[in-house]
């Protein structure tokens, strides 16, 4: 596939702030900037940048704890930034009432933390950590599953909303769920594993990055578990794979991304960053960044006038039906009505697949909005 010529953006840059967990001692996911990066190179020399002015993206490394999380959200008030884009996090709760309060929007592709789900001023283009566990628990309800073992992150936010809003939904499901926090950067995850496979749930969720499902993985392996495995994106990479050989074969992805199959929107991701970030693995979480920005610019599409955070807010709730980068056919519409009570969520679906390898097969769309009131 070749990009097209398309329009080049010109004049005065619009900054575009982008936080990103990068630089900490327990996780680094430079791949998620690169994918932004790449997103935003496209969008000046193809797509006009935003309202036809080239996009300066302004970098925040957070290392993932509370105290640089603020650092970052301050530094993008101090910078002025038009809007506020972010790579992934679970500290969002940190950052979301500083970004907001300055009257700046706040966007992602995919919410974790509670102030990302309901604060006036934050959008995030698919609905999240609740979509996915709602997706979760419509798939596990579908295949007969009575009862899952959820490992997560052993983060506040990510453990909140598993209990909050994971609970529910997989009660609404019919299907029981045990959650089994994991400290961030645990080495060894088997007293963990062995103690939820003893209650010998039906399948077992994995929730968390590259390094915790190398873990939990590995666990799985060395006490001969067998039940079926549901993983998000980070799970699926090479490194993962060369850690745990042949744990995922098998595995149902969850995912707001389609990276591997034929669709258009999966040629165009590798196309962009094949030209503009040929040294990013296109597996794990590069995705994400590139989700996260080009979702902004396909929202702001045809936004005229004065390009300034109170324009960019009301676009963005203007939304309606925009087609998700590299989503497998997913739109979203950021009018607050797609989950009820969570009015920051644009939208109730996600994409599925078979993990084969270090590859996914099989891609398709799957909605729980019912599970939702939606």
């Amino acid at each position: 596939m070749t990009l097209p010529p398309g329009t080049k953006a010109t004049g005065a840059p619009v900054k575009i702030g982008f936080i990103t967990a990068e630089g900490g001692s327990a996780i680094s996911l430079p791949e998620v900037r690169e994918g932004a990066q790449a997103a935003a190179a496209y969008a000046n020399d193809h797509l006009g940048g935003i309202g036809g002015r080239p996009i300066q993206l302004v970098v925040c490394k957070s290392q993932e704890d509370a105290a640089s999380a603020r650092t970052c959200a301050n530094q993008m008030v101090e910078q002025k930034v038009t809007a506020v884009n972010i790579g992934t996090t679970a500290f969002a709760d940190s950052m979301v009432p500083i970004i907001t309060g300055a009257k700046i929007p706040y966007t992602t592709g995919v919410a974790a933390s509670g102030a990302e789900f309901v604060t006036d001023g934050a959008f995030s283009w698919t609905g999240g950590f609740p979509a996915t566990l709602g997706v979760m628990a419509q798939t596990a309800k579908d295949k007969g599953y009575k009862s899952v073992s959820l490992f997560v992150t052993d983060a506040p936010a990510v453990t909140a909303g598993a209990n909050a809003l994971g609970k529910p939904v997989f009660a609404k499901a019919g299907v029981g769920l045990d959650i089994v926090p994991i400290p961030l950067g645990t080495p060894d995850a088997t007293s963990q594993v062995t103690s939820a496979i003893t209650k010998k749930p039906d399948a077992v969720i994995l929730v968390g990055e590259g390094t915790f499902c190398t873990s939990v993985l590995k666990s799985l392996v060395a006490i001969n578990a067998t039940q079926p495995r549901f993983v998000i994106q980070p799970c699926l990479s090479k490194t993962v794979e060369d850690a745990a050989p042949g744990a995922l074969d098998g595995a149902t992805l969850f995912t707001p991304g389609d990276t591997d199959s034929d669709d258009a929107e999966a040629k165009l991701y590798r196309t962009v960053m094949g030209r503009y970030a040929p040294k990013t693995a296109l597996d794990g979480y590069a995705v994400t960044g590139y989700q996260n920005l080009l979702g902004l610019v396909r929202v702001l599409k045809g936004i005229t006038g004065d390009v300034t955070p109170s324009s960019v807010t009301s676009t963005l709730k203007a939304a309606k039906d925009v087609v998700l980068p590299a989503g497998d056919g997913l739109t979203f519409t950021c009018d607050g009505t797609a989950i009820p009570n969570l009015k920051a969520l644009c939208s109730t679906g996600a994409v599925i697949a078979t993990v084969k390898g270090t590859r996914a097969i099989g891609y398709r769309t799957v909605d729980s909005a019912g599970l939702f009131g939606g």
